[in-house]
C-alpha cells in the first residue's frame, strides 16, 4: 500500500504515538492491516519506548525531516536510558537501535520492575488540554514516561496512568492518547518534586555527546571538591555525612529514586547508571545542568592540588607539623605526601635512581606520537579512492606497530581516535559511497552485484545504514543506491 499521508511529528512525541495517529487517521479497518504496511513482521508488538523493524519506505516517511539519529534522540526514550552509560556501551546501544536490530535492551540502563508490577503510558491532564488547543488532538509525550518522575515536569501536576500497558503481555495494538484519555483529575506535587522533575526533563532533552568518555561516578566525585563530603586531600568520601544531608534534602520526595546509602555509593562507583538517580545527586550538589550534560574533569584533582600546596609550603621552609595545621590536615598525610610516598600522584624523590629501567615520560611520548596517530587516522578513514576502514584503537595500534594498551597511556592520541569513532551503520554508509564512486570511475553503471562484491554487505546492512547514507551522500548517489536495492 502506498502511503500518501503521514502525520507531522509533534515536539517530544514518542514514535509509537506517531504510528498510532497514522493508524487512526488512515482509516484502517483493523490493526493487522496497518501493521502489515508498517512493520516487517506484522505480528510484532509495537515498542512504545523505542521502535520496531520497519519497512524501508515507511522508515523513509519518518525520516523525511530528520535523520535516524535525531529521530532516536528526540522521539524515543534512548537519552534517558543511555546518557550516563560508559561511552563504548552507549555507542553499541545506539548502533543497535539505529539498525533496528540487536540487543539494545540489555545494553541500556532500563530499571527492572519490582514485584511484577506493570508500567502504563502516562499523561498530564494540563498537557492534554494544551495539545488539544494547539494541535487539535493529544499525543503521548516522552517526558511523561520518565521512570522515577511522578509529576509533569512542565506543569507540576501528578501524572495519570492510562490503560495502555507499556510492559507486559498486552495484545499488539496502536492506541492514540486522544482515544484513551477521557477523565482527568488534577493534583499538584510538592516543591521538591517539581524542582527535580524540571531538572530531569532538561537533562533528558539536552543534546547527547556520544563520544564523551568521562564516567559519571568520577564526574560526581569531582563535583564534591571543596565540600565537607570529601576529606581535605579529596581522596576519601564522607559518604555517611553525604547520605544524611541528602535524605534531609529529599525528605518530601515520595519513596522513589535513591533511598539507601549503598545505592548512593554504587552511583559514585559507576555501578548504578540510572538517569533519575544521577540527577538526584547532581541537583543536590548544585551541578548546573549544562555541566552535567557535557561532563568534564578538572585539569588538577583536589588530591593533586593538595599535594602541590604541601610541596610549595615545604619549599618555603615550613615544617610538616606547621603545614598540617595550616591545611587542617593530618600530620601523617602531609608527611607522606611531602616525602613522595602517597598514592598515585606522589612526587618523585629528589635522590637519583641508581639502578633499574628509567621510567618513561608518557606525556612527552603522547605529544610526540600525536602527528603519527593523526596520519594513521587519515589513512584508515580513506581518501583519494582508497577503501575506508573503521578508526579504532586496535586498528591504529596495528598500523603503527604499537603494543596492546599503549594508547591507554596516551590521552591526546586516544582523544584523536575518539573524534573519528562511528557506528557500524555509519561506516557502512561511507563504504557504499566509496564502492559506488569506484564503480563509476571505472566507467560502469553501478548495480547491486557490483556493490555487494566490493563491500561484502547484505541488503539488510544497506537498509540499516540508509539514514546515514542520506546525510553524507549526494542526492543522486543516494537515489541510485535506492534504485539498485
Amino acid at each position: 500500500m502506498e502511503i500518501g499521508y503521514f502525520p507531522q511529528i509533534y515536539p517530544d512525541e514518542l514514535i509509537y504515538s506517531v504510528l498510532a495517529r497514522f493508524y487512526v487517521h488512515s482509516g484502517y479497518p483493523a490493526y493487522t492491516f496497518c501493521a502489515e504496511d508498517i512493520f516487517l513482521n506484522k505480528r510484532v508488538r509495537p515498542d512504545m519506548e523505542f521502535l520496531n523493524v520497519m519497512k524501508p519506505e515507511r522508515l523513509e516517511s519518518l525520516c523525511k525531516k530528520m535523520s535516524m539519529a535525531e529521530l532516536i534522540e528526540k522521539h524515543t526514550m534512548f537519552p534517558y536510558y543511555a546518557r550516563f552509560l560508559p561511552h563504548v556501551r552507549r555507542n553499541r546501544a545506539f548502533e543497535a537501535l539505529c539498525s533496528m536490530g540487536g540487543d539494545y535492551n540489555n545494553l541500556l540502563a532500563i530499571p527492572k520492575q519490582k514485584n511484577g508490577e506493570h508500567r502504563y503510558l502516562r499523561y498530564c491532564p494540563l498537557c492534554v488540554k494544551e495539545d488539544r488547543t494547539f494541535y487539535g488532538e493529544s499525543y503521548w509525550h516522552r517526558s511523561h514516561q520518565l521512570t522515577g518522575v511522578g509529576i509533569c515536569p512542565v506543569h507540576g501536576c501528578k501524572l495519570s496512568n492510562s490503560s495502555v500497558m507499556l510492559s507486559g503481555k498486552a495484545s499488539p495494538n496502536l492506541v492514540t492518547a486522544e482515544q484513551e484519555i477521557k477523565e482527568m483529575d488534577i493534583i499538584f506535587g510538592n516543591e521538591i518534586e517539581k524542582q527535580l522533575a524540571g531538572y530531569v526533563r532538561v537533562v533528558f532533552q539536552s543534546a547527547m555527546d556520544m563520544k564523551n568518555p568521562i564516567a559519571v561516578g568520577q564526574f560526581l566525585h569531582s563535583e564534591m571538591s571543596g565540600t565537607e563530603y570529601l576529606s581535605v586531600r579529596g581522596e576519601q568520601r564522607n559518604i555517611q555525612k553525604f547520605y544524611d544531608d541528602f535524605m534531609v534534602f529529599y525528605k518530601e520526595l515520595p519513596e522513589q529514586g535513591l533511598t539507601e546509602l549503598w545505592q548512593i555509593q554504587k552511583v559514585f562507583n559507576n555501578y548504578r547508571l540510572n538517569c533519575f538517580e544521577v540527577c538526584q545527586i547532581a541537583m543536590f550538589l548544585n551541578v548546573p545542568i549544562a555541566k552535567l550534560c557535557s561532563m568534564e574533569l578538572p585539569d588538577r584533582t583536589q588530591e593533586q592540588l593538595f599535594d602541590d600546596k604541601v610541596k610549595e609550603l615545604h619549599k618555603q621552609g615550613l615544617r610538616y607539623p606547621e603545614i598540617a595545621k595550616r591545611l587542617n590536615a593530618s600530620y601523617n598525610v602531609v608527611k607522606s605526601v611531602g616525602g613522595g610516598r602517597y598514592g598515585k600522584y606522589s612526587y618523585e624523590k629528589e635522590t637519583h635512581q641508581k639502578c633499574g629501567a628509567k621510567p618513561k615520560n608518557w606525556k612527552q611520548i603522547d605529544r610526540e606520537s600525536l602527528p603519527l596517530v593523526k596520519g594513521a587516522v587519515r589513512k584508515l578513514w580513506g581518501s583519494g579512492g582508497e577503501r575506508p576502514h573503521k578508526v579504532t584503537e586496535f586498528a591504529v595500534s596495528k598500523l603503527l606497530g604499537y603494543p596492546d594498551k599503549r594508547l591507554e597511556l596516551m590521552p591526546l592520541c586516544k582523544a584523536e581516535i575518539l573524534k573519528h569513532q562511528e557506528s557500524q551503520e555509519q561506516y557502512w554508509a561511507r563504504e557504499i559511497v566509496w564502492a559506488v564512486q569506484k564503480i563509476q570511475k571505472e566507467g560502469k553503471t553501478p548495480n547491486w552485484k557490483q556493490v555487494r562484491t566490493l563491500t561484502n554487505m547484505r541488503k539488510d546492512n544497506v537498509l540499516a545504514c540508509l539514514p546515514y547514507l542520506k546525510e553524507i551522500a549526494e542526492p543522486e548517489l543516494y537515489e541510485m543506491v535506492l534504485g539498485i536495492l
